[in-house]
């Protein structure tokens, strides 16, 4: 039942909430004054009365979705408590379907520091594999040089000592005709 406007909202008091949460109008009192002693505020009436709107009927269906998750009641009253204080703190985001996305100052930071150390991880990585197959082609072109002159070095020594037993067997017979003349 519409009770109160506040900035176009309509305001409900207690047995209108508790009727479409489908909770008795004594754990909505309960509810409501644990929220109050978390810090959070519900408008009164001049007879001191607490006004619910909106927002609150969002906070209440929240904590009784946690509830619903066996989520103990203090925590689940800190969470909801925490949400909408993050939540009035928090600058609003518009979306292509004009639906407003509500992140507060440090939920926003999180989000880009944990983007900007995705991105950082990436392109490290990107340049890691960008240097092994570098240096991967430097080795092989190593490799392929030192086989080379390896093999270059080779057929000279066997030419080298392949001469030199030439020059063995050219002296030996020349030791032996002289040793045949002399």
């Amino acid at each position: 039942m519409v009770e109160l406007m506040n900035n176009e909202q309509f305001g409900y008091f207690a047995k209108d909430l508790a009727i479409e949460l489908e909770i008795t109008t004594s754990s909505l009192r309960r509810w409501s004054l644990e929220f109050e002693k978390e810090g959070y505020e519900f408008e009164r009436n001049d007879k001191n009365q607490r006004i619910y709107y909106e927002r609150d009927f969002k906070a209440f269906r929240e904590l009784k979705r946690l509830l619903s998750n066996s989520v103990p009641f203090k925590d689940a009253i800190k969470a909801v408590v925490s949400m909408r204080m993050n939540a009035q703190k928090a600058p609003s985001v518009y979306v292509e379907n004009e639906d407003i996305v509500r992140l507060s100052k440090r939920e926003l930071e999180e989000i880009i520091q944990t983007s900007v150390k995705k991105a950082i991880e990436d392109e490290r990585e990107a340049m890691f594999r960008a240097f092994e197959v570098k240096l991967n082609n430097v080795i092989e072109q190593r490799d392929r040089y030192l086989t080379q002159e390896l093999h270059r070095s080779l057929e000279e020594k066997k030419l080298e000592i392949a001469a030199a037993k030439e020059q063995e067997v050219v002296k030996k017979k020349k030791q032996w005709w002289n040793s045949i003349f002399k």
